[in-house]
């Protein structure tokens, strides 16, 4: 699982919500599986598929660029958590000038409702949030950098078991809104297959990388499913999804060894294509 943190620049050097997210994430850089950056300048992604992460966490308030960032990870579709670090405590609000709290309440407000899990640091925290903007789903702990009531351990271990389920339910609301999408289509099984896995691919794509996994699972679907090949050309067509799927059928033939006679429509090696050949994530 790839976590990616980004704190508010500003948040001081010293302020506890910065020592939280850099102890969270040297403590959770070493478990198994997990791959962590923490940073308040990197972009979201870059060049690579493998730095595209399944889940971004935001720590910090009242602040622009955090609540620029949380959106641009929200209209990705990656699954976002989100901490005020004390950002939102009543006398924190009071200490900004009051145009400029007017001016950064809808981003805030935003940045609550756009995220799969809000965490809060102490009871106070979490009235001052539902009081502004009732979360998806709240979480509140205690912050081992000023408690002895939790090791940072135990914290790491409870955080990283939320963001798994956080990243499934949010998986699994993607799938619903693609089934949706596909309804009009259920009295064919064998082609609303294919179309899913097309779609949820496309998804995929949009949040930074396709994993070969995908393409593999997609590229044995059309081989074994039977179906309508001009039903299905209908389909792509009516829907614009059909250079979409020529696009993936080329790089199928390269990466799994689809032939055309399982393609509905003829492949398309494109600019387009070679753009989507570099977000392919191998491992």
């Amino acid at each position: 699982m790839r976590i990616r943190y980004y704190i508010a620049p500003s948040l001081p050097k010293e302020h506890v919500g910065r020592k939280l997210a850099q102890l969270l994430a040297a403590t959770m850089a070493e478990a198994e599986g997990v791959g962590m950056i923490c940073s308040s300048s990197l972009p979201l992604s870059d060049t690579h598929p493998e730095s595209t992460p399944h889940l971004v966490h935001v720590f910090g308030a009242w602040d622009s660029a955090a609540a620029k960032f949380l959106s641009k990870v929200h209209r990705r579709t990656i699954p976002v958590v989100f901490s005020p670090v004390g950002g939102l405590l009543d006398w924190n609000k009071e200490v900004l000038p009051p145009q400029k709290r007017i001016a950064l309440l809808p981003g805030q407000k935003s940045m609550i409702a756009h995220s799969e899990v809000v965490f809060a640091w102490s009871d106070q925290e979490r009235k001052s949030i539902e009081a502004m903007k009732k979360p998806q789903r709240m979480e509140e702990f205690a912050n081992p950098v000023i408690s002895n009531t939790i090791s940072a351990d135990e914290l790491a271990a409870s955080m990283l078991a939320i963001y798994q389920q956080a990243v499934a339910e949010f998986d699994a609301k993607v799938r619903e809104r693609i089934n949706n999408d596909i309804s009009k289509w259920k009295d064919s099984e064998g082609i609303t297959s294919v179309l899913f896995k097309m779609l949820y691919v496309r998804h995929q794509l949009h949040q930074g990388c396709i994993p070969h996994e995908s393409l593999t699972d997609l590229c044995q679907t059309m081989v074994q499913t039977d179906y309508n090949e001009d039903e299905m050309n209908d389909i792509l067509r009516q829907m614009k999804w059909d250079k979409w799927m020529s696009r993936l059928e080329q790089i199928m033939s390269e990466t799994d060894g689809l032939t055309e006679g399982f393609m509905p429509l003829p492949p398309l090696n494109d600019n387009v294509t070679k753009k989507i050949k570099e977000r392919i994530e191998l491992a």
